[in-house]
């Protein structure tokens, strides 16, 4: 595809609606203007980033690519993000996904960093990736400068990826409340952060989330100097494919700027490694969260059967009686079982669940030998 036009961003403004803060810039794509806007609440509006348009040029690279177009960023930018995405990450997209390489312009370029409140953050899903991350940074092997003080919830596409608008809106508010009082319980305070992301796009999320999360976080440049993004896949184990997680490792440093930096954070576990942690972690018991559909997870979706194995696997499934359906999980459990030990030269989270099989003798269990 050739580069045939332009997508041109202009400088963010903040403005006040109902309680809210709104982070908001216009673009002009191929002479259609829109805008595009981050919202949070009152309380954190004061760290929004307008001296930057560092958030929407990441979280509209996307468009971009799609498109073929260069972007013209009329504003200011960081200048290590305009380097490493010009000269490292956006020939690496290219090349993975057989893009024509795109262009930043911008002849306004900042080194200087923005006043800075040293903040520490990671996002809480309640996942097995995130409350890894969680548990792995709390108590005193962690450096002070990098004990997280901060957790975030992104509403950029994750909500969005099935149901009904109804449905989505639903579930994204009951991932919140959940959100939410799990960091109540741990003491520290949660950035909700709505956005109109998803609705620009219009891509997969699977494929782009990396880019929309970060482009969040991008918003408080003026509170965040460090961010963990958990990782979905273990470094070695990695083989770019169409999910953006696969080179997070190589992604996220080369989308830190001179406020903020990334970084891939328990890229260096295998999933049932991190299961393992999790489930050393007491508030999990009462607020895991790995399902596709629901908060009370449904012991029968993907992310459920697999979490609820490995968990099985290790001893713990017991634990979690209050926030699965183990009586769902446990009439599909010898089918899903068979699925695993057949999948697992292809599907490396099957090849790990069946090595910790092995390692424990538990099919030996479970044959009652």
């Amino acid at each position: 595809m050739a580069v045939t036009s332009m997508l041109t961003i202009y400088q963010p403004e903040k403005v006040n609606l109902n309680g809210k803060v709104r982070l908001q810039a216009r673009f002009d794509d191929e002479g259609i203007e829109n805008i595009l806007w981050y919202e949070t609440n009152e309380t954190y509006g004061t760290y929004m980033t307008t001296e930057r348009v560092d958030a929407f040029l990441v979280g509209l690279l996307w468009l971009a690519i799609r498109k073929g177009q260069n972007i013209l960023v009329k504003g200011a930018v960081s200048e290590k993000l305009f380097y490493a995405l010009n000269h490292h990450l956006l020939p690496l997209i290219a090349q993975i996904y057989r893009y024509k390489k795109i262009r930043v312009l911008c002849d306004n370029l900042q080194s200087t960093p923005l006043p800075n409140e040293g903040a520490v953050g990671t996002g809480l899903s309640c996942g097995i990736d995130s409350l890894s991350t969680v548990y792995e940074h709390l108590g005193g092997v962690v450096p002070p400068n990098y004990q997280i003080t901060h957790f975030t919830f992104f509403n950029t596409g994750s909500n969005q990826m099935m149901g009904s608008r109804k449905w989505q809106d639903k579930i994204y508010q009951d991932r919140v409340a959940w959100a939410s009082a799990c960091a109540k319980e741990l003491g520290k305070e949660m950035i909700v952060v709505d956005s109109n992301l998803n609705d620009i796009l219009k891509m997969s999320f699977v494929r782009t989330h990396t880019l929309r999360n970060v482009s969040a976080l991008l918003v408080f440049q003026k509170l965040f100097h460090v961010y963990y993004y958990s990782a979905g896949y273990q470094t070695i184990n990695a083989k770019f494919n169409s999910d953006s997680a696969s080179y997070d490792f190589l992604s996220l440093p080369l989308l830190s700027t001179e406020n903020v930096t990334f970084y891939s954070a328990g890229s260096n576990y295998s999933r049932v490694r991190k299961t393992q942690m999790v489930s050393e972690f007491e508030l999990s018991y009462k607020y895991l969260n790995v399902c596709l559909v629901r908060i009370k997870n449904c012991g029968r979706c993907l992310k459920c059967k697999r979490t609820l194995l490995t968990l099985d696997v290790l001893g713990s499934i017991d634990k979690y009686k209050n926030v699965f359906n183990l009586e769902a999980f446990y009439k599909i459990k010898d089918s899903y079982i068979k699925e695993v030990i057949e999948g697992r030269n292809r599907d490396i989270l099957f090849r790990d669940i069946y090595d910790e099989m092995v390692r424990r003798n538990y099919l030996k269990k479970q044959n009652g030998s």
